[in-house]
């Protein structure tokens, strides 16, 4: 796991997903459907099974190609998730256009819930939605968590969230980024496109988080640089700035934050500083940006610390309960982590990968 924030506070320990039940999910949608068009948005709620494996399961009953149907994130196996999908509205079975979408019948003995929502003009694109709310129980956590959960707290509030990328994003085995890389060095990844996806994209967050371990071990997560690139909070567009000192209040008001490199050859450069920071990093990794150009990765950036604003912690049966809201692309364990302060093992799907 990577660095902690309120590292000097102890934690409470405990179990993450001992049930399904324990991890809820609950994406946020992007926008509303506009009531007309092509594509039929559904919303299902699944446990046990990964969002590629549910949407394979529904391409097989639909007869159609699993590329047709659009997801905006990946959810974890592990987990209730509650999450949007669309698909062509021709395929539905007994869709009518007498019949409003809602009316249409159900599929019958799927492996998970689905709502039918509407219809919609475009396509569900990856990174189509504004977070995700969660709810996660910690079993096990030490009887003194009532007193220890306050303190943690406190400082998350004041220094803000750590926007590491999570161990899932790195895969049950914690390879992801090693075949990533191996995959960058011959300039190809074999498999489906999700899948080359993913693992260049693991490459590309380990790298973050070593550009943020390094922040923070240096004493730079809350002070602005020479040359940073900066991000307006919650969101909106992306600057640089060569005067650090001016942007220090916005950013110790939560109004900006820096943006780490997500590595790619279109990447949003730094200067100054920021960017002999950033190329150390890749240098160390015997890395060259134009290396990600054969997998057509183009980079991007990502803010690399949040506010911690809606999180709540009630006793559950004795069990911390834990309910808060992330923007997309953000890891509830790492800050459920923050509390615990225990080793958290990846699952088989990022909770959010919607970048």
């Amino acid at each position: 796991m990577p660095s902690y924030i309120s590292g000097q506070l102890p934690g409470i320990g405990g179990q993450l997903r001992r049930y399904p039940q324990d991890f809820r999910v609950q994406e946020i949608p992007a926008y509303p459907l506009c009531g007309q068009g092509e594509h039929l948005f559904i919303e299902i709620t699944k446990e046990g099974i990964t969002t590629q494996a549910a949407i394979s399961e529904l391409a097989q009953r639909l007869g159609i190609p699993a590329s047709s149907i659009g997801y905006a994130g990946l959810k974890d196996r592990q987990a209730m998730t509650t999450q949007r999908l669309s698909l062509p509205a021709c395929a539905w079975p007994g869709a009518t256009s007498d019949l409003e979408p809602k009316a249409w019948p159900l599929l019958p003995d799927l492996s998970f819930q689905v709502e039918i929502l509407g219809l919609h003009n475009n396509k569900l694109k990856t990174g189509h939605l504004q977070g995700n709310r969660f709810a996660i129980r910690v079993r096990q956590a030490n009887p003194r968590w009532p007193q220890l959960v306050p303190p943690i707290l406190q400082a998350l509030r004041r220094h803000g969230m750590a926007n590491f990328y999570g161990p899932q994003r790195f895969g049950r085995q914690g390879d992801n980024a090693l075949k990533g890389l191996e995959g960058l060095r011959r300039g190809y990844l074999p498999g489906p496109k999700w899948r080359k996806w993913l693992l260049i994209s693991a490459l590309q967050s380990q790298l973050f988080n070593r550009w943020l371990e390094e922040r923070i071990a240096d004493g730079l997560f809350e002070k602005a640089i020479i040359g940073d690139v900066f991000g307006k909070l919650p969101q909106g567009g992306i600057f640089y700035s060569l005067e650090p000192q001016a942007e220090q209040p916005r950013l110790e008001a939560f109004q900006i934050s820096p943006m780490g490199p997500i590595f790619g050859y279109k990447m949003f450069k730094a200067q100054g500083e920021a960017l002999e920071r950033e190329e150390r990093i890749l240098k160390e990794a015997d890395i060259k940006l134009e290396e990600f150009r054969a997998l057509k990765a183009e980079g991007s950036r990502r803010r690399a610390r949040l506010p911690v604003e809606d999180l709540e912690i009630c006793d559950l049966e004795g069990d911390p309960l834990f309910t808060f809201t992330l923007p997309a692309g953000s890891y509830a364990s790492v800050l459920v982590g923050e509390f615990m302060k225990s080793d958290l093992a990846p699952s088989e799907e990022d909770e959010v990968d919607s970048e």
